[in-house]
């Protein structure tokens, strides 16, 4: 490949949900133009090709089919245009990337498709080579957070013992991982511990690290301030999830969603979650 146009190296942050990928894209966001001499960075911001990309990899994953995976090939291939505008390393964050989350709009396994969006990626990406890299954390706080998560923004109606149920086959992430290099090979494929997280003001300094910004780099960036995407109140979390089982349109619950997130003040902290 030419010096001149595109990349050089493509990194793509795949998430997973649920392990500070939002605070990481924000503290690289607040920290691009520092990053610039490193990388071109590209996080899903409103509009952006780069959003554009995840939601259309989530919508694949969601109902696999000609229609999607064209729709998920033509963000591909928008998003590439934007590349061979770059020189250099170029890093692409988006944590749906990987598909919908077990829970998330009948989806029960863990991320099944990722080997078909690699295949994917790497076809209408050439002929840059991506590289894959994501963070895990303890899967028994991973699935709490999640259905946390799903409960708030995806119309997730199971209480946490339902989500339990389903989700107790997914014991650790050893399967995602060797389907993740069975598709795009071990060396293009690297994982992080969250819990190796040396600082929650500074999330992703890892995978800076392996991107090749300098320590003297790192220790000069400005920490991450501002609303992070936390996780309801047992009693905000309830409310919610009445509220997807009332059958209300998407539209409207995301609204309520943001409301009750800001709100979590109105409701008890300590109420207890019915079992249906």
């Amino acid at each position: 490949m030419s010096d001149q146009h595109g990349p050089r190296r493509l990194v793509l942050h795949i998430g997973v949900q649920k392990t500070a990928t939002t605070a990481a894209q924000q503290f690289l966001q607040a920290n691009a133009a520092a990053l610039k001499p490193w990388l071109t960075l590209f996080t899903p911001r409103k509009g952006t090709s780069a959003q554009q990309l995840g939601r259309q990899a989530f919508e694949y994953s969601r109902a696999p089919s000609a229609e999607s995976e064209a729709g998920f090939i033509e963000a591909i291939r928008a998003m590439k245009a934007e590349l061979e505008q770059t020189t250099g390393t170029v890093l692409i964050s988006h944590e749906n990337l990987v598909g919908a989350p077990p829970g998330s709009y009948g989806e029960t396994q863990l991320y099944p498709f990722i080997g078909r969006i690699v295949a994917l990626l790497d076809a209408h990406f050439a002929p840059y080579r991506p590289e894959f890299v994501y963070y895990t954390r303890d899967m028994a706080g991973w699935k709490r957070s999640l259905h946390n998560q799903i409960v708030k923004t995806d119309g997730y109606t199971g209480t946490w013992d339902a989500f339990q149920t389903m989700a107790a086959p997914i014991a650790d992430w050893d399967g995602f991982h060797a389907r993740l290099c069975a598709a795009a090979g071990p060396d293009r494929v690297t994982a992080f511990r969250l819990e190796n997280q040396v600082s929650r003001d500074r999330p992703g300094q890892q995978m800076l690290r392996y991107l090749g910004v300098p320590e003297k780099q790192l220790a000069r960036l400005e920490p991450v301030v501002g609303a992070r995407n936390e996780s309801l109140n047992a009693g905000a979390l309830e409310f919610m999830r009445r509220a997807n089982a009332a059958g209300f349109n998407p539209y409207n619950l995301t609204k309520l969603g943001v409301l009750v997130a800001a709100s979590q003040s109105l409701f008890s902290p300590s109420v207890v979650l019915t079992q249906e």
